[in-house]
């Protein structure tokens, strides 16, 4: 009976982990053309407040560049390049900058955006009855997060086959 070759990577195991963090670095990018926090005024429509003031009508929804600037761009690029080293080169470190990011963009997400959006800020000031609420790129940053930083684990816990 032959012996297991146990000093080689999985190549599936490998692909997945590519996968994931590749995954995790599009939507990391996606979101900053995404909705992060919107607040809603008349009944979901900022047109009322444009008519008053234009400059607090474009506060109404915050995009991710508005809310981070290129900060998870840059992230989600380091997270394809960490997800291609992590997963087809089998690299430790790379696995472990892949957990970090993605721990970086959670800690962001939950520690940032989540409590901004239930504020309303100057808006809410100048109209009673604004409430705020997420958007969908918030929701996807999270995800993000998520995948790259569990694509890394699995590296890390799983570094030969």
């Amino acid at each position: 009976m032959a012996a297991r070759d146990t000093t080689t990577p999985s190549p599936a195991l490998g692909l997945a982990i590519t996968v994931l963090g590749i995954a995790a670095g599009v939507m990391l990018v996606a979101t900053l053309f995404m909705t992060i926090t919107s607040v809603d005024v008349a009944s979901g429509s900022c047109e009322v407040i444009n008519d008053a003031n234009p400059a607090l009508a474009e506060r109404c929804e915050l995009s991710g560049f508005e809310r981070h600037g290129p900060a998870f761009a840059l992230l989600g690029l380091l997270c394809v390049a960490m997800a291609v080293g992590a997963g087809l080169g089998a690299s430790r470190p790379a696995a472990a900058a892949l957990v970090a990011i993605g721990v970086v963009a959670v800690v962001i997400t939950l520690a940032s955006d989540f409590p901004e959006s239930a504020e309303t800020g100057a808006i809410g000031r100048s109209f009673e009855g604004a409430r705020g609420s997420k958007g969908i790129g918030l929701y996807l940053e999270l995800v993000a997060g998520v995948l790259a930083a569990g694509g890394g684990m699995i590296r890390l816990a799983n570094p030969r086959r």
